[in-house]
């Protein structure tokens, strides 16, 4: 099996096909979501608006207050580059991979995502932050700009999928990051949201700093359905804490149900914040992933 972190011809061309899809939404709809009325130098002016005492001096209109002997501001419209975060949890949970068959782990197909998401960041110019987490935040890549970056920063992504994983804390996570960055932009949350208590303040503490949030919710197919049974040492991937248990069909279905309701309660809790959302399964292809998002207007419209 190749490596799915290569980054090879193969993977850059899929990555190209996305570039083609993703520059169709963009034309038109994102560039009109990307100006924003400032005071300040532009090309394109807008509007005026009358002085007020601590105005910029340099925006009045002298030809205006020629005419009205009054002083008016020059209003602009500014375009500008949209922040793109790429917040990956790289905790031992995501580092799950299937007993059985060719799918990835979890983390390995969070890592392709994020690096088929900043490609497109990058290919649009927008500045791209690559954040990997578990209990803090790990290395960062910060305000990465431009195409020519790209294969700097799939080397990065290499190395994440290497990282020891440890335990999830969303809050401690996000409160970090809004402390370090305090430009608005997209935040891209990929996670298994194996932090049952933390997730919905983590992610509402992203909408008070006025940040657009998107959640991509990695779920591997054992785990909506394990194939487990019989007495088993059952040890937690983030804790190392064990436990003996008897796997019948009882408990599996009683798995299932909770299972269910944890994949319903993230996305209820999405939607009825108004965040994006999508249910990632390991086993579909990354750039079908990607096509799906894009032809739904969600994360770049």
């Amino acid at each position: 099996m190749s490596d799915p972190l290569a980054f090879d011809a193969e993977f850059l061309r899929r990555l190209e096909v996305l570039n083609v899809v993703a520059r169709r939404v963009l034309q038109g709809s994102l560039k009109a979501d990307r100006r924003s009325a400032r005071r300040g130098v532009s090309a394109e002016f807008i509007d005026h608006r009358p002085y007020v005492v601590g105005d910029d001096l340099r925006h009045l209109d002298w030809h205006l207050f020629g005419r009205l002997e009054e002083l008016f501001l020059k209003l602009y419209r500014e375009e500008e580059n949209l922040h793109l975060t790429l917040l990956v949890d790289v905790s031992g949970s995501m580092a799950h991979r299937p007993s059985e068959g060719p799918g990835l782990a979890k983390r390995t197909y969070a890592l392709q995502v994020a690096a088929a998401l900043a490609y497109l960041g990058l290919s649009n110019m927008d500045r791209v932050n690559l954040v990997p987490f578990a209990s803090n935040l790990e290395d960062a890549r910060w305000r990465i700009k431009g195409r020519a970056q790209a294969y700097s920063l799939f080397s990065s992504i290499r190395e994440l999928d290497q990282l020891p994983g440890g335990a999830t804390d969303l809050r401690a996570v996000i409160k970090a990051f809004v402390a370090r960055e305090r430009r608005r932009g997209v935040v891209v949350v990929l996670s298994d949201f194996f932090d049952l208590e933390g997730y919905g303040p983590a992610l509402k503490m992203l909408r008070m700093r006025k940040h657009e949030v998107f959640a991509i919710h990695v779920v591997d197919p054992s785990e909506r359905e394990p194939r487990v049974r019989g007495d088993l040492r059952l040890v937690d991937s983030e804790t190392g804490a064990g436990l003996e248990v008897n796997v019948t069909d009882e408990l599996r279905g009683r798995y299932r149900e909770a299972f269910g309701e944890l994949l319903r309660g993230v996305e209820r809790f999405c939607v009825r914040n108004e965040f994006g959302y999508v249910e990632a399964g390991t086993e579909v292809p990354f750039d079908a992933l990607v096509l799906t998002i894009l032809r739904r207007g969600g994360l770049v419209a």
